[in-house]
């Protein structure tokens, strides 16, 4: 069976959030946490309806901040430096994403970022953390009417890359979107990178320096190849 395409999940798996970095710009500003902001933000969305295009994004974050700066009564300078925030300033990538994707990119595979992001902005969230020059098509859930593990969004995405699902392989951080991408005809692989190491999954791999193993030898089972990494890692984080 041949390969073409390969598609990646982007949180857990090419970007993290800096936690950090965006405590240090919420602490003088709100009084909760940042977790206790993740909370407010859910619930808007949840009421009015996640944004399906950067114009409606724009509108949807100026409503967010101006009803969070009436609730807790936040100074004007409080609420002027929230609506001038870009959150993509947050959005980090891995160290072994890029070089995952230049090797990908040079093997002659095309690449494709499917996620359950809430907001229209995947693209611009992948600048910031310098991916975007190495993704040829990305599909957020709320723009693409379909999310993970739905198979509709594999196909999608698979659709976006001019490609078959079964010409794709997909990575992401969730056993459930993995179980959705097998279903649709893709053979996908959890990334690990917290070392959880369910006992009954084998296509599982550590971190994304195994995608040069994998496309070194297509033919062969991943697991084969890079699982007794994932296996031997575990075992010793225990000892």
């Amino acid at each position: 069976m041949t390969i073409r395409a390969l598609i990646f999940d982007r949180d857990g798996v090419l970007t993290d959030f800096d936690v950090e970095a965006a405590t240090r710009f919420f602490q003088p500003l709100l009084p909760f946490s940042v977790w206790e902001l993740a909370q407010e933000w859910q619930r808007f969305g949840e009421r009015h309806g996640f944004p399906t295009s950067l114009a409606a994004e724009r509108t949807f974050f100026a409503a967010f901040w101006d009803e969070l700066a009436a609730q807790h009564h936040l100074a004007e300078e409080a609420r002027r430096r929230l609506h001038a925030l870009d959150y993509t300033q947050f959005v980090r990538a891995y160290p072994d994403a890029a070089p995952a994707l230049r090797l990908a990119r040079q093997a002659g595979y095309r690449i494709g970022v499917l996620s359950n992001f809430s907001l229209a902005s995947l693209d611009a969230s992948l600048a910031a953390a310098g991916l975007d020059d190495l993704v040829d098509a990305t599909c957020a859930a709320t723009v693409i009417g379909a999310a993970k593990p739905d198979r509709a969004a594999y196909e999608i995405a698979a659709l976006a890359l001019n490609v078959a699902p079964h010409e794709c392989y997909f990575f992401d951080d969730e056993w459930l979107c993995v179980e959705g991408a097998m279903v649709s005809g893709m053979q996908a692989w959890l990334v690990d990178r917290r070392r959880r190491c369910p006992a009954q999954i084998t296509n599982v791999i550590p971190d994304l320096s195994a995608i040069a193993a994998l496309l070194h030898s297509p033919s062969c089972p991943i697991r084969s190849v890079v699982a007794r990494q994932v296996n031997e890692s575990c075992v010793t984080s225990h000892l």
